[in-house]
């Protein structure tokens, strides 16, 4: 599923005019390439796939919590559609992973229906419940990856 989700994410950067290329599998931190026609800037995409039978959201890694990310990475997170082009929501590396820690704070932090405290899990969950105003408003928007690549 996650080989869908990168093939669209490469059509519409190439459809803006910008050269993106997927990269061997098995790369750890990105996906996609991205580059100005001229070659002179790019950027790194990770991806996230959601399929169209999952209803949860997009599962990530605890790693997206850390913060760490070289400047110039993005996550996209694509949202399959049943009929149509799937939805894209366009975060900075850093961005999201603050967005993530934050949800996932107030979920562990929120005791279970018995009332017992939560356990880590090895894993984030992320999705529209929890989107915000600023998550809403990264939908299709793919200035900020634009932004970068046009910078003079």
């Amino acid at each position: 599923m996650g080989t869908t989700g990168e093939y669209y994410v490469c059509a519409e950067l190439c459809k803006r005019g910008y050269l993106a290329l997927l990269t061997p599998k098995n790369n750890p931190l990105f996906d996609v390439v991205a580059t100005s026609i001229d070659g002179s800037r790019s950027v790194s995409i990770q991806v996230k796939t959601r399929s169209i039978q999952n209803a949860q959201g997009w599962k990530l890694g605890t790693d997206i919590s850390k913060g760490f990310a070289p400047s110039g990475l993005f996550v996209v997170l694509v949202n399959l559609k049943e009929n149509g082009l799937p939805e894209f929501y366009i975060y900075e590396y850093r961005v999201l992973s603050e967005r993530v820690s934050q949800v996932y704070e107030e979920f562990i932090n929120k005791p279970k229906r018995d009332g017992t405290p939560r356990k880590e899990v090895g894993f984030r969950w992320f999705d529209e419940v929890s989107f915000n105003e600023n998550d809403h408003s990264r939908k299709n928007n793919w200035h900020p990856i634009i932004q970068v690549l046009e910078r003079a």
